[in-house]
């Protein structure tokens, strides 16, 4: 459901968020539910502010209870700096805005000291979890960021989506636990499963993101007419999509195909790799493009 445009950008609430704020107001907590909404608008406000200060074209932002999700039509995941900083920003401003806070409280006296107090403690709350290193809150997205640089972007969404599912299924049995306690609180047990399918939808718009990404840096490379390279050595009987889970951002990668003897047989570039995964299918030996290119 849209709620307004900031900058021109859409705010967006979740139905989770809706309901959240619904089952407070219908407590008589209402003053407690625009809070939270203030807190976490707040934190993806500044996410907005920084994504738009490193130049992203940010088309909306969907409001969670726990935090938000700005949905940028710039690659963002493939500059691992960036995506780091924008995701680190929110937590950092909900720091800023509890020690604001706690000196407002200690040196002023204000009728409202239950709401200011509850605002401390939200901002903490989705500080801290929001650096959890669960995709998509944005310690999952610092964890893909730094695993990028190493690995590339897609299998470093396919380890953090592991991590969140592996810790989403032990919060829900963390959750379980507690409910057989006594207590009433359902916030892990509700909380799990979206971690579980977020991650899941955010590996299955991997493919598509990194398909973006390729065809942007060859609208690069059209339109500079250089761009730095980078080198990937693969036995010739490695499957083309093997290959593509080693590729970074920042170059245009060239394949050395090797042989079982350790001798380099030839190089196929990103763009026939790219080409032939499309036309042939991703589980095609990278040396049939060798073959190919002698014929």
């Amino acid at each position: 459901m849209q709620i307004g445009r900031i900058f021109g950008v859409k705010i967006v609430f979740n139905w989770f968020f809706f309901f959240f704020l619904f089952f407070y107001a219908l407590l008589g907590r209402l003053a407690e539910s625009l809070t939270l909404f203030s807190v976490v608008l707040l934190h993806d406000f500044f996410h907005l502010i920084v994504a738009r200060g490193y130049g992203l074209n940010v088309k909306e932002v969907e409001l969670f209870p726990f935090g938000g999700m700005a949905h940028i039509d710039d690659l963002l995941e493939y500059d691992p700096t960036v995506e780091s900083r924008v995701a680190l920003a929110g937590p950092l401003f909900n720091i800023f805005m509890v020690a604001a806070a706690m000196v407002i409280y200690t040196n002023f006296h204000i009728l409202a000291q239950d709401i200011l107090l509850f605002f401390i403690r939200c901002n903490l709350i989705i500080a801290f979890f929001n650096l959890l290193p669960l995709i998509p809150l944005d310690g999952g997205r610092i964890l893909r960021a730094g695993l990028s640089r190493r690995f590339g972007y897609r299998r470093a969404t396919a380890q953090a989506v592991v991590v969140t599912k592996i810790l989403a299924v032990i919060f829900f049995i963390t959750g379980t636990a507690i409910l057989f306690t006594g207590s009433m609180n359902f916030s892990l047990i509700v909380i799990a499963p979206f971690l579980y399918f977020a991650a899941q939808k955010e590996q299955s718009q991997a493919a598509y993101v990194f398909v973006r990404y390729l065809a942007k840096k060859h609208k690069e490379l059209d339109r500079e007419g250089i761009l730095k390279a980078g080198y990937i050595a693969a036995l010739e009987d490695t499957p083309l999509n093997e290959i593509v889970k080693q590729f970074t951002h920042k170059n245009y990668q060239i394949v050395l195909v090797i042989s079982p003897g350790y001798k380099i047989k030839g190089t196929v570039t990103e763009g026939q790799i790219i080409d032939a995964i499309f036309k042939r299918g991703a589980h095609l030996p990278v040396k049939n493009l060798i073959n190919r290119n002698k014929k």
